[in-house]
């Protein structure tokens, strides 16, 4: 993979980029934009390459980037203390990428075809994605800082209804597990047919998994018996993204397979902001100025 860029210059386009807040251990949240020849965002490509690699994705570039990174806006979780970054994911608001190009503008639009009444949310929307943590500070805090992250955004940010974007499950996971994984979430999180359709569809080896009769909390325990048989778990994005809702409020609206992402299977979610449990808005959005 790459060589690290040289910390000095990272600090030096990390000094140029807007503070949204810090995390409750004291990083630093920002945000950042980033051109062609960006110290940070040859950082950030060759960080997210070692990150996916982890957990058997990548690109199998030595740096992740696209053409995306350079329109997208990086919310990145500084170490201020080891001038190190622990972890980042890029954004971009629905309703800026059509008014500049129009679908063309959205990542996940490359990798499904979104319905009329898509894009009427879309306008309303968040784009999420390439969202990593860094191995080092990989625990229990690690994702906290990514919703921590989020949270700060929109509370400078209003008229944000929905957050959506590609989720994604290793194509290192046995077949089965990965199975197991769209079985579930379609059935228990998924969202009304037609809205959304992937370009590569994820299809099932033999007939889907079945969860019978079962209600999705018991569903979850077989899955997660499932998995753990398979010698694997649930991915965490996912865990975390239906955690933060009231039944009804995160929703998988397809499945597909990425090819440019060592065929990992993405799944397109869908977050209503209003939707989220309490508990986790005072977290989170606290001070977003969010409807309660």
């Amino acid at each position: 993979s790459a060589a690290p860029v040289p910390p000095a210059q990272v600090a030096a386009d990390i000094a140029r980029a807007t503070v949204l807040g810090q995390t409750g251990d004291g990083k630093q949240i920002l945000l950042a934009t980033c051109t062609a020849d960006s110290a940070l965002l040859r950082e950030l490509g060759r960080l997210r390459e070692l990150t996916f690699r982890q957990v058997g994705e990548g690109t199998g570039r030595s740096r992740d980037l696209d053409d995306y990174d350079l329109q997208y806006q990086h919310i990145v979780i500084w170490d201020g203390s080891a001038q190190r970054i622990a972890g980042a994911y890029r954004i971009m608001r629905g309703a800026q990428a059509l008014a500049r190009r129009g679908l063309a503008g959205l990542y996940s639009a490359s990798l499904f075809r979104y319905s009329d009444d898509a894009i009427t949310r879309i306008a309303e929307g968040l784009e999420l994605g390439r969202s990593f943590v860094v191995p080092d500070y990989w625990g229990s805090r690690s994702l906290d800082y990514l919703w921590q992250g989020i949270g700060a955004y929109l509370q400078c940010q209003p008229g944000i209804r929905y957050l959506f974007g590609a989720v994604s499950i290793s194509a290192a996971l046995p077949r089965e597990a990965r199975e197991q994984l769209v079985a579930y979430y379609q059935r228990y999180y998924g969202g009304r047919s037609g809205l959304v359709e992937s370009n590569q569809p994820f299809q099932y080896f033999a007939a889907p998994p079945s969860f019978g009769e079962l209600d999705a909390g018991a569903a979850f325990d077989v899955l997660k018996a499932n998995l753990a048989a398979l010698g694997t778990g649930v991915p965490t994005l996912y865990r975390q993204y239906t955690d933060l809702c009231e039944p009804g409020g995160a929703r998988f609206l397809a499945f597909g397979v990425d090819p440019d992402f060592s065929d990992s299977i993405d799944g397109l979610i869908e977050v209503d902001l209003q939707a989220i449990r309490p508990n986790k808005r005072k977290r989170y959005l606290r001070d977003a100025g969010m409807p309660a």
